[in-house]
Formats: C-alpha cells, structure tokens, sequence
C-alpha cells in the first residue's frame, strides 16, 4: 500500500515511521523539494528517517514538537562527493526552510518550516 509514488524518484514508504506502525506523512512541498534535490545532485538520495509517530519520536530522542511529526522533515544521508556541509549549503540553496548539518553521522536534516530559513548545528 505504501509504494504509492510520490514524485519521479520518491515513494510514500520511504517517508513512513521506522518504528514498525508503517504511518506516513510526507508534505507535497517536502518532496518537491527533495524531488529538486535529487535532481540537482543527480544520483538517488537515502532518506534515513521521514515521518515519525509521537512514540518513536520521543523514542529517538526527537525535540517534542519535531517537524518529523508533522510530515514536514526528512534525515537525508550525505551522498557520496560531498562533505556534509556541502551537502547542507545545497540544500539552503534549494529552498529548505530548516537545515541542520551533522557531520558526525552523515547525514542533514531538512524540512519546510514556516516562517525564515534556519540553520542549525
């Protein structure tokens, strides 16, 4: 059920909860603009935690208010040819409206928050 095609290289299963609940939630300016992403990197992009459900967002230690739960947040692993802040300036330069860059586990965090462009660790 959850291999319903989202964008051109994205499907709904790859936004659902890791926890095994298999909810989804996954905004249509999210995967817009990861869809760019991916187009302007030019090579398929891992997404390592999409939507979470309350429980496992807490689980993993995720901030209370997490744009995971809401749909709007996605953990992309660092592609290979890029350092993670390269990785991280790109995707400000797409349009994310929340980044966060961390080296340490190869990865950035996205979303499309309201509001002003955030950059955060």
């Amino acid at each position: 059920m959850n291999n319903f095609q989202l964008s051109e290289n994205f499907n709904l299963r790859e936004f659902q909860c890791k926890c095994g609940c298999e909810t989804v939630k996954a905004s249509s300016e999210l995967v817009a603009k990861l869809q760019q992403l991916r187009d302007t990197v030019g090579k398929p992009l891992v997404i390592t935690s999409g939507y979470r459900c309350p429980e496992h967002n807490k689980k993993v230690g995720g901030v209370s208010d997490s744009y995971h739960t809401k749909g709007m947040a996605a953990d992309v692993a660092c592609p290979t040819g890029y350092t993670v802040g390269e990785f991280a300036k790109l995707c400000q330069d797409i349009g994310f409206t929340g980044v966060g860059a961390y080296p340490d586990k190869f990865f950035v965090h996205v979303d499309v928050r309201p509001g002003n462009p955030v950059r955060f660790q």
